[in-house]
């Protein structure tokens, strides 16, 4: 059995991000999607890879850091939606900024790796499908114990790198 991983992914049209501790997503993962206005189906073409996370220890690990990761970008979605500033703007620009959840996600998965991620005598690979997304961090730092690298993919899919 493979080693427990996160992945996170994004909708190549709205920018709406799920979390997924499975490659292949399943459409109970679309639950994560909390203002539904009809029911969803998963379509695999419109969700690419954001970022793999894997080396984590224990299957355990990968849930907690996966439930802080769902937990903290569900309360920034609410201050977004509640800021004062946000609420002034025209619906159809509101709409955008709610859907899109790229940056916040990753701040929220740099978070949550540092509160309840594996600490430094584990190494952690975070495969970024565009390296340019790691910086999104906003001013947070990475935890020491994270390396970076980039994720291959073959038409949308995660590509088996043989480690020798």
């Amino acid at each position: 059995m493979s080693t427990p991983s996160l992945y996170l992914y994004r909708h190549v049209q709205t920018q709406q991000v799920l979390v997924s501790l499975r490659q292949n997503m399943k459409n109970k993962t679309l639950k994560q999607i909390t203002e539904v206005k009809k029911p969803l189906t998963l379509r695999k073409d419109l969700w690419r890879p954001l970022v793999a996370v894997t080396g984590f220890p224990t299957p355990q690990s990968a849930q907690a850091v996966s439930d802080a990761l769902i937990k903290r970008s569900k309360d920034r979605q609410i201050d977004l939606k509640t800021s004062e500033e946000h609420l002034l703007r025209p619906k159809r620009l509101r709409v955008v900024d709610e859907l899109n959840m790229v940056e916040k996600s990753i701040v929220s998965l740099c978070e949550a790796l540092e509160t309840v991620g594996p600490k430094d005598d584990n190494k952690l690979l975070a495969l970024w499908e565009q390296p340019h997304f790691m910086d999104l961090k906003g001013d947070k730092q990475w935890p020491s114990n994270i390396e970076h690298g980039e994720l291959e993919l073959r038409n949308n899919r995660f590509v088996k790198v043989d480690t020798e």
